[in-house]
């Protein structure tokens, strides 16, 4: 399988699994350990999950959801994915759109992670974390996997939220997961209106682009 291969079926699902690309003025700094400390408490937490076999698949996506919705801003997620049509929307319409993309977010790709990606997902993470400004951190990792030859950077994007910091993107080898978002969102909402973006997520089928 090739390397784009890998980060559309493994990485866009582990949104979930840690879930605005660093400029030029980004610095290492270890002083800070919160941001690194939050993506493996959520690695922990997901693991078991994905090792235990006996669980119904209802009970274990539930569960994913659960860890999920604890550990990303799913708020902030939505409003970026949007770009700059969130500001053309109404009040209602944000309310609808945030869970609808959430929803879309975590009943799309939880079915696409596989226990040996959280694996090396963990064993793979570091202790560098670098700042784009006080309130956005990016955790580094060299991710291993059996089917590819190099390993895959990946950042897990954090942003600090008044509950402390809370993931909000996966970049693997400079690709955005919620940067293809936005450029999907965009498509749609440009060729077919808002109200087509939203009726697909809610099916889970968003129409195609071109």
């Amino acid at each position: 399988m090739t390397r784009s291969g890998i980060r559309g079926l493994n990485f866009t699902g582990a949104i979930l699994t840690a879930a605005v690309i660093l400029g030029a003025s980004g610095f290492a700094a270890a002083a800070d350990p919160a941001p690194v400390a939050q993506v493996r408490t959520t690695i922990t937490e997901a693991s078991p999950v994905f090792a235990n076999r006996q669980l119904p698949p209802a009970e274990h996506d539930r569960q994913l959801r659960a860890i999920a919705e604890k550990h990303f801003d799913f708020a902030y997620m939505a409003k970026s994915a949007l770009g700059t049509h969130w500001k053309k929307l109404s009040a209602a319409q944000r309310k609808e759109f945030v869970p609808a993309f959430e929803d879309y977010v975590l009943a799309t790709y939880l079915t696409t992670l596989q226990q040996n990606t959280v694996e090396a997902a963990s064993s793979g993470l570091t202790d560098k974390v670098t700042y784009d400004d006080p309130g956005t951190a990016a955790v580094h990792g060299d991710v291993h996997l059996q089917m590819v030859q190099d390993p895959l950077h990946v950042d897990y994007m954090l942003c600090k939220t008044p509950k402390g910091w809370r993931l909000f993107d996966i970049v693997v080898d400079n690709v955005s997961t919620l940067g293809n978002y936005r450029e999907q969102f965009n498509k749609i909402i440009n060729n077919d209106g808002f109200d087509k973006l939203l009726a697909g997520l809610r099916t889970k089928h968003l129409p195609a682009t071109h």
